[in-house]
């Protein structure tokens, strides 16, 4: 089975159309920080999460704190190779991990054309055709969120091979 890209973004744009119309009759106080729209090919399945500012600000001290007491207990042990990995200058400013977003997975599509296990199955090759259909998506969305409440400093991403947080668009 081929990937059709106008089935998918007619699936993504529908999804995106979705989650505005309901977190604005849901919430509409919600002032949007961080999006992240995110497709799993293993899973034939998409979905949008939005983060408040006070969420991620949470989130990021909660990691920040673990990360610091990892760090000084590493080095109490002597372990500084390992104590490296917990360092301040690698704590994080923005939580940048759909899972931990406020309002995560608000709103999900699954892709009927998309095999399951896609990713596994191909060794990751699919991503040469989903990785540029998720980018159309994520202007398609970035254009659409901003007639929202966003904060100053508002990001939306997508995913990719890599990570779940890849591409990033800003407010310039």
């Amino acid at each position: 089975m081929a990937f059709d890209k106008e089935n998918y973004l007619t699936e993504m744009k529908s999804m995106v159309d979705k989650a505005i119309e309901r977190l604005k009759a849901e919430k509409p106080e919600f002032v949007i920080y961080t999006v992240s729209i995110w497709t799993d090919p293993n899973a034939a399945a998409s979905a949008i999460s939005f983060d408040s500012q006070q969420n991620s600000v949470l989130q990021v001290r909660q990691s920040n704190e673990f990360d610091q007491q990892q760090y000084e207990e590493l080095i109490a042990e002597g372990d500084f190779d390992s104590a490296q990995l917990f360092k301040p200058e690698t704590w994080i400013q923005r939580n940048c991990n759909p899972a931990d977003f406020e309002l995560r997975d608000f709103e999900e599509t699954h892709h009927p054309d998309i095999p399951i296990n896609w990713a596994y199955e191909k060794g990751g090759r699919c991503w040469p055709q989903l990785k540029p259909a998720l980018t159309e998506i994520g202007n398609y969305a970035f254009k659409k969120i901003q007639t929202m409440p966003i904060e100053p400093a508002f990001e939306l991403a997508i995913n990719s091979k890599k990570d779940w947080y890849d591409k990033i668009w800003k407010i310039k």
